[in-house]
């Protein structure tokens, strides 16, 4: 855990970084050498198991950038499992109520603030310290995120903001769109869907929490951006090897 990331996400200007759907250590090393800041591996509906994020991590961290893991599901085990996988990121899905915030903050915060296990091998090592001092700074250094991205989750949204320990709050475009009742969609201008977005920003600055969002397209950065999130997906690895792909083909074509 060589980067402090709590301390960079103090900052004001935006955390990109890219998104990992696909399994390999061989490929996560390489996304970790892009020009992103940070790498997250989707386990939620990417292809990559705990066994693929095991080799990953070490591949990722090594690079000096931190590794974020979106989680299957709001459970205390995968919350505890993802950071003793070297996660400094844990970003949960579906958190819909106060009370669901609460548990995700008690698994992934050792005692007193939490419950967290110990045993996190691997995140000692990211870490690149010994034992007891993980322990002393894990709290501090490892971050977990509630996504909102539900119409319950905003009808709580001022509840689960104010729990205490939780780090940030992180919009799922996709599934908020489809709660609203406005399909799977990309226009993140349509009236309700912006407000929607606007007040899950406001919430997070009112309980001093990070607002992130997967952006994916360098129009949705920019609108996310705009509205003041500071931790945001940037690009997957299948978009970019197409976004690649068709330059190399628009190249090909003027030969």
């Amino acid at each position: 855990m060589s980067v402090d990331l709590r301390a960079r996400l103090a900052k004001s200007e935006p955390f990109y970084f890219s998104w990992m759907t696909l399994p390999g250590a061989i490929v996560a090393g390489q996304v970790a050498r892009l020009p992103y800041e940070g790498v997250c591996i989707d386990m939620q509906h990417g292809l990559a198991g705990f066994t693929d994020v095991a080799s990953m991590s070490p591949a990722i961290t090594q690079t000096g950038k931190p590794l974020i893991l979106r989680i299957l599901w709001n459970d205390p085990g995968l919350v505890g499992q993802a950071l003793d996988a070297g996660a400094s990121v844990v970003i949960a899905p579906m958190v819909n109520t106060a009370n669901q915030a609460q548990a995700l903050v008690k698994a992934a915060k050792y005692a007193p603030q939490g419950m967290r296990s110990w045993g996190g091998y691997a995140a000692v090592q990211a870490a690149g310290v010994v034992p007891a001092d993980y322990l002393k700074e894990a709290n501090r250094r490892t971050m977990v995120f509630a996504m909102i991205e539900t119409e319950e989750a905003l009808g709580n949204l001022d509840a689960i903001a104010a729990t205490p320990g939780l780090d940030g709050l992180f919009v799922g475009p996709n599934d908020l769109s489809i709660s609203l009742g406005f399909g799977l969609g990309k226009d993140l201008k349509i009236p309700k869907l912006e407000a929607a977005i606007k007040s899950i920003a406001a919430a997070a600055k009112k309980n001093g929490l990070v607002p992130g969002a997967f952006g994916g397209s360098p129009q949705a950065c920019a609108v996310f951006a705009g509205h003041g999130f500071r931790f945001i997906a940037a690009a997957t690895d299948v978009g970019l090897m197409a976004a690649g792909a068709k330059a190399l083909q628009d190249q090909m074509a003027e030969i």
